[in-house]
């Protein structure tokens, strides 16, 4: 009686189901969202990175998964939009408009309520962080979300010379900026 070698044959069948792509980037960019959007990154990982073994599906990923990000932002969701930016600065290390998105997301994040919780104290520490740690070029408005940062810490000095150091330079523009900074002028003038 012959042994087939099915085994070896299962293996190397569920070996390549492992490495097979999920789809075009078009179909797997949405999915990913979709996944992190439920609190499932493993998922969302596992499908990013069985996607990236197609030739230039990282590229193809990248302004979809942006896209994502954007349209979850223009719906108001600025925590769901800054998980899929956090994911991609995670892949795209290299992407300095995905940490500033992401640090605006945050911080609009931050401005729907009263108190931060402490987690997105950190969050929005650890992005700006990221963000000046990339160096480069950092947007004027950075060092609003610093001024604010530095209030949900406990440390008015650094958050009068954050809030100093952006007036200086604000110009009004955007105009969206100044409802924030008249709330911290407010809250610095009335917290001496």
């Amino acid at each position: 009686m012959e042994r087939r070698p099915w085994f070896g044959i299962l293996l190397v069948t569920l070996a390549s189901c492992a490495t097979t792509p999920p789809g075009p980037p078009e179909e797997v960019a949405p999915r990913i969202a979709v996944a992190l959007d439920e609190g499932r990154a493993e998922e969302a990982e596992d499908l990013f990175e069985a996607s990236i073994s197609e030739s230039g599906a990282s590229e193809q990923l990248y302004p979809l998964l942006y896209e994502e990000a954007g349209t979850r932002y223009q719906k108001g969701e600025s925590a769901r939009s800054a998980r899929v930016l956090g994911f991609m600065a995670r892949f795209y290390p290299k992407a300095r408009a995905v940490r500033e998105a992401r640090v605006y997301a945050l911080f609009l994040e931050r401005a729907h309520g009263e108190a931060p919780t402490p987690e997105l104290v950190k969050d929005i520490g650890a992005a700006v962080g990221e963000l000046r740690k990339a160096g480069g070029d950092t947007p004027l408005w950075i060092g609003l979300v610093e001024a604010q940062l530095a209030i949900d810490r406990g440390e008015p000095l650094a958050a009068r010379e954050a809030f100093a150091g952006f007036k200086k330079s604000w110009d009004g523009r955007p105009d969206e900026l100044a409802i924030y900074v008249d709330d911290i002028d407010r809250y610095l003038i009335s917290h001496p």
